[in-house]
């Protein structure tokens, strides 16, 4: 299999930005007094908080810890604000005393208690701490934009059989989606335009008749989303999309999926895609759309929107077994810095040296480059050749199940 890559490369001026922490208060060399329980109104609420934070950071007594926050937690004269950061010192505490499901839970319990919010002052730390607690890191997987204009696919014709008009004539559809990204291939070819379906077959029987369609879509790119949005699955149709590169759902929320995670991976270990869907008593259904590498989702999705029944057996749904372009683009485009040390070097001896350099290269299963040739279409950076070959050789792709072959030109000029 041949892909071909065509980007362009010019030199940038890069800056690295450093931020430095601020040091506690207090004399170096003065250790922070411990905890100590302080009478109502000689210790604020904000420095209670503070000297918990401080005492867990130093693997102080635990259960001393969990007792302060919660009077900290519960004082009249604590603003909303401040029993926000409270609860999560709780969860820490929580944590330490050996009680995962309690941090869990407070911090599920904070999420929801937020869930009209979109913005609030401790929103990020909170979505950090959960996913922390649940996968063991609190980065978010970074995902790729693909904007596009939603047409009205089979599968959304499909789908608007499960949104009756209410007692008013409106069609109130509420969709809520979890993984992917913002803006993934559902809008570009209508997986669940369950509005445009709703319009077009009203078109067919009344075609100037006024059709009252109530649309809302919100994507969440984390199942972290659940959690805020719990109040709300119940009345909606609810897609989530599910990768083992950073998209894994964990099985605390397997009641809320078609089918447990555990198979859920089991079958994505096997190289294939995977579509499922449940149906729920006078709610609409859940779907589920899986593939083991993210940018395989825009495949499975499209098969998706091709189907003219849920697939209420889950389905699997074949994948391209080599990497997709946009993958192997994030690669090489990271190791720009690596291209331009060679092109720098070339340009000390001449300042007018441009051209192009093709990189021919194959990618095996394990994503590690097994043959390279780099190849110059100008003598002014030919030298530049091993240099190029050299740098592109240590690149490292996404696991596949089928090597890859790519011919990628890099252009230079000054």
């Amino acid at each position: 299999m041949m892909k071909q890559f065509g980007r362009g490369f010019a030199l940038v001026s890069l800056a690295s930005t450093f931020v430095l922490g601020c040091a506690g208060e207090g004399t170096e060399g003065t250790e922070a007094p411990a905890i100590q329980a302080a009478p109502a109104g000689e210790t604020s609420v904000a420095l209670r908080i503070e000297r918990v934070a401080r005492a867990l950071d130093r693997g102080e007594d635990p259960k001393q810890a969990l007792d302060e926050i919660v009077l900290a937690l519960t004082h009249p004269a604590a603003t909303a604000t401040e029993q926000d950061e409270a609860t999560l010192v709780q969860s820490r505490a929580l944590e330490a005393n050996g009680d995962m499901e309690g941090a869990i839970s407070a911090v599920e319990a904070l999420l929801a208690q937020h869930a009209g919010d979109r913005e609030w002052a401790f929103s990020s730390e909170a979505e950090k701490r959960l996913r922390k607690l649940l996968t063991g890191s609190e980065d978010t997987p970074k995902r790729r934009l693909t904007p596009a204009e939603p047409p009205v696919s089979i599968f959304a014709a499909e789908l608007a059989k499960y949104f009756p008009a209410d007692a008013g004539g409106r069609y109130r559809v509420r969709v809520l989606a979890f993984g992917g990204d913002r803006n993934f291939s559902s809008d570009r070819i209508g997986t669940f335009n369950v509005g445009g379906a709703i319009r077009a077959e009203k078109e067919k029987t009344c075609p100037t008749c006024e059709v009252n369609v109530d649309s809302n879509t919100n994507r969440e790119t984390s199942w972290i989303g659940i959690v805020r949005a719990r109040a709300e699955l119940a009345s909606s149709l609810v897609v989530y999309y599910y990768d083992l590169e950073g998209g894994e759902i964990p099985a605390r929320y397997d009641a809320e999926l078609p089918l447990p995670s555990a198979e859920i991976k089991a079958r994505l270990a096997k190289g294939k895609g995977l579509v499922a869907a449940k149906k729920r008593d006078g709610a609409p259904p859940v779907i589920l759309i899986a593939a083991p590498r993210f940018s395989q989702l825009d495949n499975v999705e499209s098969t998706l929107a091709g189907m003219d029944a849920l697939p209420l057996e889950a389905t699997s749904v074949d994948v391209p077994a080599s990497l997709e372009a946009e993958e192997i683009q994030a690669v090489v485009r990271g190791s720009f810095n690596s291209f331009r040390v060679c092109y720098e070097t070339v340009l000390q001896r001449n300042p007018a040296a441009q051209g192009s350099i093709s990189l021919d290269f194959k990618i095996d299963a394990d994503g590690h480059v097994t043959t390279m040739k780099a190849t110059a279409d100008s003598a002014s950076i030919q030298s530049m050749e091993t240099c190029m070959r050299d740098a592109a050789q240590a690149l490292v792709f996404p696991a596949a199940t089928k090597e890859t072959w790519v011919v990628y030109p890099v252009l230079f000029t000054p």
